[in-house]
């Protein structure tokens, strides 16, 4: 009887004590598929062609599933408030979709250590320019400004800091502001920087009327979202960011979207110090770019699901 009760009260200290080891992690893989919540139109980041997602961050979804062993199911918000309310109800499992990291966010996500630097930026008419104009913060010079932006954004709050609620338009992407701009219904549109610069370069025909400020004046900082109290989700995604950083696949991705710029059927406007050589030069950044168009070669095609 008493060997009975001490099994018992083991096997009940021992049910206690001993960690679960199941996570986000075990039931992604045991699904077999992991659902990412992507932008809207946001090149280079999210795009869409033929039926098919594309991008940097749907080549970020493809490597992460690739390492977890699973398939990849994209959804893509409407607009960009419901990326966190979607995840939190569990409609995706991550939010890879040029997602800055912010205090206020944080408080219902768990962010990954950063895969993006940017700052904000702008297009701007430029018979409205002041002299010497460069940066987002020569805007507030502009007497009666009509400023664009994406709703629901940081772009959005930091802009309602800066200038009049009545002066700020509200889009659903930043395509739509960059659109309004050129249509004349704003003076202006801000964005993060690789945004604008990607404008830029891919509509020449309207330099000589819309300028790009795209002097940093912030530091701001793209993550992947995940829902909070999974730690070793979390530490996984950051060692996933660690390890795209240090074998040299961001720095690719980087250069393919915005030097070279495939995608946009057009060659880049020259600003990057980095070339082609230089970067091959380092072998294993080689093999990963063999490695990335083996994944993009096996999705193309494969009719990528996203709602």
């Amino acid at each position: 009887m008493k060997k009975s009760y001490f099994f018992v009260i083991t096997l009940i200290l021992t049910l206690i004590t001993t960690p679960s080891w199941g996570g986000e992690i075990e039931r992604i893989q045991s699904k077999g598929e992991i659902t990412v919540s992507l932008n809207r139109g946001y090149p280079p980041f999210a795009m869409e062609k033929d039926g098919n997602v594309f991008g940097l961050d749907v080549d970020l979804a493809h490597l992460l599933a690739d390492y977890l062993d699973v398939k990849v199911k994209f959804i893509r918000p409407d607009t960009y408030d419901k990326q966190i309310p979607k995840l939190l109800t569990g409609e995706s499992d991550i939010i890879i979709a040029a997602m800055t990291r912010t205090v206020e966010r944080g408080l219902k996500v768990s962010f990954s250590d950063p895969y993006f630097e940017v700052s904000q930026a702008a297009l701007v008419r430029r018979d409205l320019l002041p002299a010497g104009a460069e940066s987002y913060f020569d805007l507030p010079e502009i007497k009666g400004l009509r400023l664009g932006v994406k709703a629901d954004t940081t772009h959005e709050t930091f802009a309602r800091d800066l200038f009049p609620a009545e002066s700020i338009k509200r889009y659903p992407t930043a395509a739509a502001a960059a659109e309004a701009l050129m249509k004349g219904d704003v003076d202006a549109m801000v964005a993060d920087s690789p945004f604008v610069m990607v404008w830029r370069n891919t509509h020449p025909e309207h330099y000589p009327q819309i300028a790009a400020l795209l002097a940093p004046v912030t530091r701001e900082f793209y993550a992947f979202a995940i829902r909070q109290g999974d730690s070793t989700f979390l530490e996984w995604l950051n060692l996933f960011v660690d390890q795209i950083k240090i074998d040299g696949t961001l720095d690719l991705l980087t250069y393919e979207y915005f030097e070279q710029m495939a995608w946009a059927n057009q060659k880049a406007l020259p600003e990057r110090k980095l070339n082609r050589a230089q970067l091959m030069r380092n072998k294993f950044v080689a093999r990963k770019k063999a490695e990335i168009d083996r994944r993009r070669r096996e999705f193309q095609g494969a009719g990528d699901k996203y709602e």
